[in-house]
């Protein structure tokens, strides 16, 4: 199971994603499972954001992981799967070419949705099996719009969707 993305500031809609991961690799198979969540670069946030500059809101990148392993440690004690963070340098990341992950976790957006499809033809591409993807629902907010990093960041709510005046 892998999942990949910048994950600052932490939410609910994160963690749903993070706790689909984690359920699915804890029933999938022999052995109690693995997680692999890769934490995007500063630099990939710099290239791949509409807007370069947004990737300076996210704070440094060791600080991203230590918030993103504290995380997970408190996820992963309700599972039997492990769990490791990779650092994403390049947009398809290990997805791309680890023989061993046989799931993908994306949320609904429609790019992320086009890009975990483009991943699994350049997989085939690559004699490599395509990975099933899983897609949690959107995780809304009290005002009924989704949460994300980006409404937070605004200060139109907080990491658990609550809306703030």
């Amino acid at each position: 199971m892998i999942l990949g993305g910048t994950f600052t500031p932490i939410h609910n809609g994160h963690r749903a994603l993070l706790h689909d991961a984690f359920q699915t690799a804890s029933h999938d198979g022999p052995g109690d499972g693995h997680v692999i969540v890769g934490l995007t670069a500063t630099e990939l946030a710099k290239r791949t954001r509409s807007d370069p500059t947004h990737a300076d809101l996210l704070g440094p990148f060791e600080d991203r992981r230590a918030a993103l392993d504290a995380e997970l440690d408190e996820t992963a004690a309700a599972y039997t799967a492990t769990y490791e963070i990779v650092e994403l340098t390049d947009e398809r990341g290990p997805a791309a070419t680890r023989a061993d992950v046989n799931a993908l976790v994306v949320s609904p957006e429609a790019k992320a949705q086009y890009r975990a499809h483009e991943l699994n033809r350049a997989r085939r591409a690559d004699g490599l099996q395509p990975l099933e993807i899983h897609t949690p629902p959107f995780v809304v907010a009290e005002d009924g719009d989704r949460i994300s990093s980006t409404r937070i960041r605004n200060g139109e709510i907080d990491e658990h969707g609550r809306l703030l005046d």
